[in-house]
């Protein structure tokens, strides 16, 4: 898979504003057809895609290509279905495509100042051949942080595993949760304490990434805004804390970077978990990727994923199966006490990261739909009541 990630960000927001939208606005005065890191259907040929698909395989071309819109969000998707010459049709080369994309100005803003936009490519090209997890291969990817532009080219699960994508609408069962969190043990404990992991600037920690977020989009008056657009889904017990509840959320993320680091997914919620076609259960979108304490992934999959109630019941012997899984990766024997007191302490961030999605202001891209972000932000800020989360940061925050 190859890889461009060219430029450093500017901090702030004004300018960043002022330099993405100057190369937006550039772009459609110009309305280029052939550029470095091509998003759409206009600016792609079947001599750009020889290029980054096919190298490696002499005489392989391809020979023809369709493309789809996929839909909008966090970034632009399309999906594309790419025919070869008899060269890559021997060589196997992937006919299935999911591309995602920033092409529009709040997208690029919003992961150009989160400092989001190497990430995915990044873990595609560096970090996922190493692993043996269930999740897309990667392609190709690129990002250009002067301009905002960025391309990543993935396997098309949909077609070649049969996945379908997971959602809080539906339950997860017990075998589900388990599978998701083996699988997360895996790259958990391949990576774990690995010298990689400074390799690379764009693997964040959790509280730069809070911070960049902060500086971005303002969360806590977001999440203000959020609890009054929506009293209705958290614990009535929860809106006198919540201020409270946000510097704890700052403290735990601390806590997730000063213990042993190891590589995380970053954004594990449940919406970006899949079901392959036997049943395997996976993770995508793996574009906010960072490193830190293993417990920011497990807990953020755990209370987005399951319903409250069965949160309740299995959460404990959960904790238990992944520790377990952990060890047989290669990573250490960590004591139930401890597992338990990490897991309890990072429940704060799931629910602030999508509190914000309810309390956006107007220049936020709608991350999730409405349903999804509502049913998240029940789980999750139930969780932080059922696990006394300010008891497990610093009982003096409860004074």
């Amino acid at each position: 898979m190859g890889e461009t990630s060219t430029g450093s960000p500017a901090n702030g927001v004004l300018p960043g504003m002022v330099r993405i939208g100057g190369h937006v606005l550039s772009e459609k005065v110009r309305r280029r057809t052939v550029v470095d890191i091509p998003m759409t259907k206009s600016e792609i040929d079947a001599q750009w895609l020889t290029a980054v698909l096919a190298a490696g395989h002499p005489g392989a071309e391809v020979e023809s290509f369709e493309i789809d819109d996929a839909g909008t969000g966090t970034t632009s998707r399309w999906r594309a279905t790419v025919t070869y010459n008899e060269a890559g049709r021997q060589a196997k080369l992937p006919e299935h495509l999911f591309a995602k994309t920033t092409l529009t100005f709040t997208q690029r803003l919003t992961q150009y100042l989160a400092h989001a936009l190497p990430g995915e490519p990044g873990f595609f090209q560096h970090l996922r051949p190493e692993l043996d997890i269930e999740a897309p291969r990667g392609y190709f990817g690129a990002a250009d942080t002067r301009s905002g532009r960025s391309v990543t080219l993935l396997e098309d699960i949909s077609v070649t595993k049969q996945a379908r994508f997971c959602t809080p609408m539906e339950p997860v069962t017990r075998q589900q949760m388990e599978n998701l969190l083996a699988n997360m043990a895996v790259w958990h404990g391949h990576y774990w304490e690995s010298p990689v992991l400074t390799k690379y600037d764009w693997l964040k920690t959790p509280s730069a990434h809070f911070r960049n977020f902060d500086r971005l989009l303002g969360m806590k008056k977001r999440a203000r805004v959020g609890l009054e657009r929506a009293p209705e889904i958290v614990p009535d017990t929860l809106p006198p804390v919540q201020d409270k509840l946000y510097a704890a959320c700052e403290q735990s993320l601390l806590i997730a970077e000063r213990g042993p680091q190891t590589l995380l997914h970053g954004d594990p919620h449940i919406g970006n978990a899949y079901v392959g076609g036997g049943g395997t259960m996976g993770f995508t979108d793996w574009q906010l990727v960072m490193r830190g304490g293993w417990a920011f992934d497990v807990t953020y999959t755990m209370t987005s994923g399951l319903e409250v109630e069965d949160r309740r019941a299995w959460e404990r012997e959960l904790i238990e199966f992944y520790v377990d899984r952990l060890h047989a990766a290669g990573g250490p024997v960590v004591p139930f006490e401890a597992a338990w007191l990490a897991y309890r302490q990072q429940c704060l961030y799931p629910y602030f990261a999508w509190m914000i999605t309810i309390g956006r202001s107007a220049i936020m891209p709608e991350f999730q739909p409405a349903d999804v972000c509502r049913a998240i932000v029940h789980r999750t800020s139930t969780a932080i009541m059922d696990l006394d989360a300010l008891q497990a940061i610093d009982s003096r925050l409860e004074s």
